[in-house]
Parts: C-alpha cells; sequence; structure tokens
C-alpha cells in the first residue's frame, strides 16, 4: 500500500509540473516533404573499360595450293621480281589470323608451285595434303591452263572439282578462290599476251556451278573484290601486285571467319 501511494504521488507531482510550463512561442515544425519532390541523386560509378576478348575459331591449320599467284609472284617488269615473298596472300593471311585470333596459333602453308596447270595439281595435291594434313585448303588454280595449253573454262573448272574430291577425302574444307580478271599485256620483248582475259568470267561461272552445294566446299570470291580495279595486278596483266596479295588474304580471312566461327571467347 505505501508504495502504491508513493507512485500515485510522483505522477501527480510530474503532471503539475508540466501544466505549469507556458512556453513563450509556438514550437515551428518541420516542413512536409513531398514524396518524391527531393532530387535524389545516383552516386557516380568508376568507368570501367572492358576490353573484347578476341573471338575463337575453329580451324588453324590451313594450306594454301595452287601455282605463281598462290606462290606470291609477282609480275616481272614492274621493277622488282620477287617470289615467295612475304606480301604473297598466304604470309599476309597467316600474319593477319595470329594479331586478330591470339592467343590462338595459326599454320598456313604456302604449296604454290609457280607454272604449275590445274591438271598437274591433280598429280600433286594428295602428297601434299598426306604430307600437312590441314584442317583446310585454300585453292586457287586454272590460269596456266588456259594460257599455256589453251584448255577451255569447262576443262579447267572440271579439274578444280576433281582437286576439290581429292581434298574431301583427306576430309579437308575447300574454300576455292575465283580467279581475279587477267589482263592483255604487252611484254618488254615487245609480244602480246591476252593472259586469257575473255576466259575468266566463263570460268569462274563454271567453277561456281560444278561446286555448287558441295559439302564444306565454299567459294572465296576474289575476282568480284579485285573488281576492274586494275592498280591491284601487275603490268604483265597476270600476277596481283602486292596491294592485290593483300586484298586476297582479306577476303579468305573473311570466309575462314564466316565459315569457321565458334562461341564464346579465347578468355
Amino acid at each position: 500500500m505505501r508504495r502504491t501511494a508513493h507512485a500515485a504521488l510522483f505522477v501527480a507531482a510530474v503532471t503539475a509540473g508540466a501544466c505549469s510550463t507556458t512556453p513563450t512561442s509556438p514550437s515551428s515544425s518541420a516542413a512536409a516533404v513531398e514524396v518524391g519532390a527531393a532530387t535524389q541523386e545516383t552516386p557516380s560509378l568508376p568507368t570501367v573499360i572492358i576490353p573484347t576478348p578476341n573471338q575463337a575459331l575453329g580451324a588453324t591449320r590451313f594450306v594454301a595450293f595452287g601455282d605463281s599467284i598462290t606462290y606470291g609472284t609477282l609480275s616481272s617488269f614492274d621493277g622488282v621480281f620477287l617470289s615467295n615473298v612475304p606480301g604473297s596472300y598466304p604470309s599476309v593471311l597467316a600474319s593477319w589470323l595470329i594479331q586478330a585470333h591470339a592467343p590462338q596459333s595459326f599454320v598456313v602453308l604456302n604449296e604454290g608451285s609457280p607454272g604449275e596447270t590445274a591438271r598437274n595439281g591433280i598429280d600433286r595435291l594428295p602428297g601434299v595434303l598426306s604430307t600437312h594434313r590441314p584442317q583446310v585448303l585454300l585453292l586457287l588454280e586454272g590460269i596456266n591452263d588456259m594460257n599455256v595449253n589453251d584448255a577451255t573454262p569447262a576443262q579447267v573448272a572440271s579439274n578444280v572439282q576433281y582437286m576439290v574430291q581429292i581434298a574431301r577425302l583427306y576430309n579437308c574444307t575447300v574454300l576455292v578462290a575465283t580467279m581475279p580478271q587477267t589482263y592483255p599485256s604487252t611484254y618488254p620483248d615487245g609480244s602480246e599476251r591476252t593472259q586469257s582475259a575473255a576466259k575468266i568470267v566463263p570460268f569462274n561461272n563454271e567453277v561456281r556451278r560444278l561446286l555448287a552445294g558441295a559439302q564444306n566446299v565454299h567459294i572465296v570470291d576474289v575476282y568480284t573484290a579485285f573488281g576492274s580495279n586494275r592498280s591491284l595486278m601487275g603490268n604483265d596483266g597476270l600476277h596481283p601486285t602486292a596491294a592485290g596479295y593483300q586484298r586476297m588474304a582479306q577476303e579468305f580471312l573473311q570466309v575462314i571467319r564466316q565459315v569457321f566461327p565458334v562461341r564464346g571467347s579465347l578468355q
């Protein structure tokens, strides 16, 4: 009972004290803030540069097969006659593949044989494929058949088709280049050479027709890439210039990336 009484007295005293205090002025209340009206600053994030990883390719071992155009011969009277020059399309292609798709390593073997006909190529090809065992054959041949032996475009295209069939027996994917446009030329000795210029379009058309729908066989349209740009061919009207070989490498690289993409990156 005594504890209850003391508690009642304490409550009464506190209440009386609170009521006896008169404020001199009303206390100011904080202004109401409308929801959404206050500016909310998004914290800035540091700039992060994420390098794009190189894309992987599903083929790394190539053999380039053909005649002097594959070998890398430049025009014999352009002032510089070189064979197997670093500017040959296989060497340029290898350099670009390594640069663009590191850390993958690539091999592009140059099996160009100056003066070779497609008929000769049929005999040589099996030995090259059995020795090197490439995943991919890069093929351009036939101009010497038409120039030297006066073969018809249909005959030469048939030989190219036969080489493709040989490569498929070795389980190679085959990238077949169309022939760039050649041009008639007058040689330093005064001789006139047509360079089979009139046969190029019929030959290319027949190659496309014979290989249409062939499994794991793809056309690299060098003819269209060169167009009528005469500066891409040397003074002899037959061999590409250094810029022409680079254009060839560019076309092969583009088709390789289309045919052999791999999902994901090299990371």
